[in-house]
């Protein structure tokens, strides 16, 4: 058996680029361009599973492509590459239920549990080395495996390769929805200022809430499931720090449930109440600030767990 040292070389310059410098490029893109930013740690790793995965080319192209021990590397190295993606779309992120990405579009930040297209995508890839598993068994006893008309080998290699269209499209269609999907008319009103009986200057027993409204839009292909609200009120700068400190969370929501939005459909005048916190009222009710309203939405679409994080600044008037 004469072996390919010059393949064995070229395959693992190609996977080089594949394995680490595309990943690595694509990460460095993102975070220049404010889209999304990755932790020293993970990057490491990423160059910590690509050598391996060099490593596994490089061996699988080293012997001809007619023999036992080219299938069984291959087979290796097909499953490895969907452990790599695996890990790319944090399958083995601990501590969560999900792996998640983050990415950030101002003044929108999108967390996205990611942990079922991992899947997908390590099911499909082991499907496909089933083929070269198949075809190393063949080839070391050298008879065929069928199945009725069909070589078991290429039932694995067509089958791997229908899931991964179906993954594709999968892909396809989710970026699609996602980028359908509508905020709008975000408006406060209706507020509401308690007194208690003791009008100002008497106003430390106060009570205050608002009343935030807004439209939500579903113009993608899949229903919005489980869609729960939450509204912050923070200072950024306020006109009398020692009343109303800055860069500080003064209220929320209530927990608040919008239910399903199916595909194609609208949610209009949707309401949440905040509640300004009782440490804060008297300072708000009594100083200007510049005010960010942050609106944070947990649902689950198309079977991903999404939380949609939206901040905006509004200046606010002093009532009293």
């Amino acid at each position: 058996m004469e072996l390919q040292v010059g393949k064995m070389f070229l395959w693992g310059f190609i996977s080089a680029i594949t394995y680490i410098a595309i990943p690595l490029l694509l990460f460095y893109l993102l975070d220049v361009w404010g889209l999304m930013s990755f932790t020293q740690e993970f990057k490491t790793y990423i160059i910590i599973f690509g050598i391996v995965g060099i490593v596994f080319s490089m061996l699988s192209h080293l012997f001809p492509r007619d023999t036992s021990a080219n299938r069984l590397v291959a087979f290796g190295s097909t499953v490895y590459s969907g452990i790599f993606l695996f890990y790319m779309f944090g399958g083995f992120t601990p501590g969560v239920s999900y792996g998640t990405y983050t990415i950030t579009i101002p003044p929108i930040e999108v967390l996205l549990g990611l942990q079922l297209i991992a899947w997908l995508m390590l099911g499909s890839t082991v499907i496909r080395a089933l083929r070269y598993l198949i075809e190393a068994i063949e080839l070391r006893k050298k008879e065929e495996y069928r199945v009725k008309k069909f070589k078991l080998s290429k039932v694995f290699q067509i089958t791997g390769t229908i899931a991964s269209l179906v993954m594709l499209g999968y892909l396809g269609t989710l970026i699609y929805s996602g980028s359908n999907l509508g905020f709008s008319n975000l408006t406060v009103s209706d507020i509401n200022h308690d007194e208690q009986g003791t009008p100002y200057p008497a106003i430390g027993d106060d009570t205050l809430n608002m009343t935030v409204s807004f439209d939500l839009t579903n113009g993608g292909l899949y229903a919005i499931y489980d869609l729960s609200i939450d509204v912050f009120f923070s200072t950024v700068t306020s006109a009398n720090a020692s009343a109303l400190p800055e860069n500080t969370v003064i209220g929320q929501s209530l927990s608040s449930s919008i239910g399903t939005i199916h595909a194609f459909s609208s949610a209009l005048n949707n309401e949440v109440t905040v509640v300004i916190d009782p440490l804060y009222t008297v300072g708000f009710l009594t100083t200007d600030c510049l005010l960010e309203i942050k609106v944070s939405f947990s649902t689950v679409y198309a079977r991903i767990l999404a939380n949609l994080n939206i901040s905006m600044q509004s200046p606010w008037t002093a009532l009293i």
